[in-house]
């Protein structure tokens, strides 16, 4: 009597797939929690760090916010801090001006120089604004006039402090900044002015007199500034 071999038990091609796709859709998921997970936490951290200390966030916002303004003890302008201004700043001036500040630690720095603080606010809220730092510097210039009565000045200014003294034998009837007569009369002009100019253009001076002027007849007195980028960071603490 024979006995019949067992057959080898075939898997057929669809099983394959089967299997296949099963552990594709297992992997699948197992990435959709991880990143679900992942992104849970994430959130709960934000969410957590913005309801931590609400009013101290508020302080820090607040005070970054009135510090650069248009009207602000430290600005010339919107988001132009004046150097000589908050380089002077103390703490004392900064509660007075914010009572926000009251009772609570802070710091201001200027790209990374501490301006004023008090208490210790490292582990307080930061606020960041970038600004432009504005500096002035005065100058005096005794023009040579080597190219008739005119000279250009070096610098954009928004004012120039003029000082005329031109011989007996010269008289200065007009001055004139670019295309705008800003001094005039006909009987001669001598002595101290003072010019608005606009600090968008360079400025030339033209002098029409009846003669040659000459180096040490005119003083121009001109205060140009500077700008440069720079960061300012208000950090409040509890």
């Amino acid at each position: 009597m024979s006995r019949r071999r067992d057959q080898p038990t075939r898997v057929r091609p669809d099983d394959d797939r089967g299997q296949a796709n099963l552990v594709a859709l297992v992997a699948a998921l197992f990435a959709l929690t991880s990143v679900t997970v992942v992104a849970v936490a994430v959130g709960n951290g934000a969410l957590a760090g913005e309801t931590r200390d609400p009013a101290e966030r508020h302080a820090a916002t607040a005070v970054a916010d009135r510090l650069v303004a248009a009207d602000s003890p430290l600005t010339n302008r919107s988001n132009v801090i004046d150097a000589g201004a908050i380089r002077s700043v103390t703490a004392a001036d900064l509660r007075r001006w914010y009572p926000v500040l009251d009772d609570r630690a802070f710091s201001v720095s200027l790209d990374g120089e501490t301006i004023a603080a008090s208490g210790s606010a490292e582990r307080g809220t930061t606020m960041r604004r970038i600004v432009l730092v504005e500096r002035t510097t005065d100058t005096t210039i005794q023009p040579r006039f080597r190219t008739g009565n005119r000279v250009t000045l070096p610098r954009r200014t928004p004012d120039v402090g003029l000082s005329l003294d031109p011989p007996e034998n010269v008289s200065v009837s007009t001055v004139r900044a670019n295309d705008r007569t800003v001094l005039h009369d006909p009987d001669g002009l001598a002595g101290e002015f003072s010019i608005d100019v606009s600090r968008r253009e360079t400025v030339r001076f033209t002098f029409t007199a009846n003669g040659t002027l000459e180096h040490g007849d005119v003083d121009l007195s001109l205060s140009p500034r500077r700008t440069t980028k720079a960061e300012l960071v208000v950090t409040v603490g509890d």
